[in-house]
């Protein structure tokens, strides 16, 4: 069997065990394939992206292995003495996958994949937990994707693009780095010296970590905090113009815009919002005071940058 047979009955296994866990998570309710490197706002995440490709990769890997060291038989060039295995079965590539899997078995996983697979993963974690905080403290939104963009070329381009559909520095960055470490490692597996799983070059290593680190450091620039100071005239009436005051209502030099300024009376959208400089000016919604009771509502400001303010407390009547 040659060493291209044995890698595509490898891919085909790791392909059955995808296809497995598919269909336990259909029957579940739920699409595997559909969900795993799909974020929470429906877009393709990157972080995700790069921790399913490694795994997938190191997973072939060492299915290759297996099945070339535990399931054909052992190469009489094992079996010599006097020199290295590796050196005895140098024309044989099949035979050096043979070494290397004795070598991986008495030697374990280097340090250098446990980078590989532990960098995209805690960039993940970190960039999720960042992006949270951001929403729940009102210094952002994280928009949901628009129907209508999900096919196979918009999937591709939302793992180095902004929401926004810009390319994002940070994201293609991660994804080059990712992709030419990807393509030395299987090279290099494929070319094996018996060394197992290849020695990543700490070059690689060391640009595919600190693009992971720009890639969670750009997550964790706080955007302006837009904030209300005053509305005016007071109280609020019914279907009355007015003014809102205060800061990051209208610009945000770290973001571009998004959408419309919004503005909500407890929940209740202000119509005719419109930029004023600084201010925003609207119309108030109906039935803010029923019967002309005063009472207190909450206002509040989504940014056309997606930044939402804390309720400001109105008059109305």
């Amino acid at each position: 069997m040659s060493i291209a047979g044995i890698s595509l009955i490898a891919a085909g296994a790791v392909v059955i065990v995808l296809g497995l866990v598919e269909a336990v998570t259909r029957v579940a309710g739920s699409s595997f394939m559909a969900t795993v490197i799909i974020g929470d706002d429906g877009r393709t995440s990157t972080s995700k992206t790069f921790i399913l490709m490694w795994t997938l990769l190191v997973a072939w890997a060492l299915v290759v292995l297996l099945i070339a060291g535990d399931l054909i038989s052992t190469h009489a060039c094992l079996a010599g003495a006097g020199s290295t295995a590796a050196h005895r079965c140098h024309a044989d590539p099949v035979a050096l996958l043979q070494v290397g899997w004795r070598h991986f078995l008495s030697a374990g996983l280097s340090g250098g994949y446990l980078v590989l697979l532990g960098v995209p993963a805690t960039a993940g974690v970190a960039a999720k937990g960042i992006t949270q905080n951001q929403v729940q403290n009102g210094g952002g939104v994280k928009r949901p994707k628009p129907p209508g963009s999900s096919n196979f070329v918009h999937r591709v381009a939302e793992i180095f693009c902004d929401d926004d559909n810009t390319t994002d520095l940070g994201d293609f960055q991660y994804l080059i780095f990712n992709l030419i470490t990807a393509v030395y490692f299987v090279s290099q597996f494929l070319s094996p010296k018996g060394d197992g799983l290849p020695t990543i070059p700490d070059t690689l290593l060391g640009l595919t970590s600190v693009s992971a680190a720009l890639y969670v450091g750009k997550k964790a620039v706080t955007r302006t905090q837009p904030s209300v100071t005053g509305v005016f005239p007071a109280p609020l009436r019914d279907g009355q113009p007015f003014t809102v005051v205060g800061t990051g209502l209208t610009t945000d030099a770290s973001s571009p815009p998004t959408g419309s300024a919004q503005v909500t009376i407890d929940g209740v959208l202000a119509t005719s919002v419109h930029e004023s400089g600084a201010n925003l000016t609207a119309v108030a919604p109906p039935n803010l005071s029923p019967g002309g009771t005063p009472v207190i509502r909450q206002l509040r400001v989504m940014s056309p940058y997606g930044g939402i303010t804390a309720d400001f407390p109105v008059q109305c009547q």
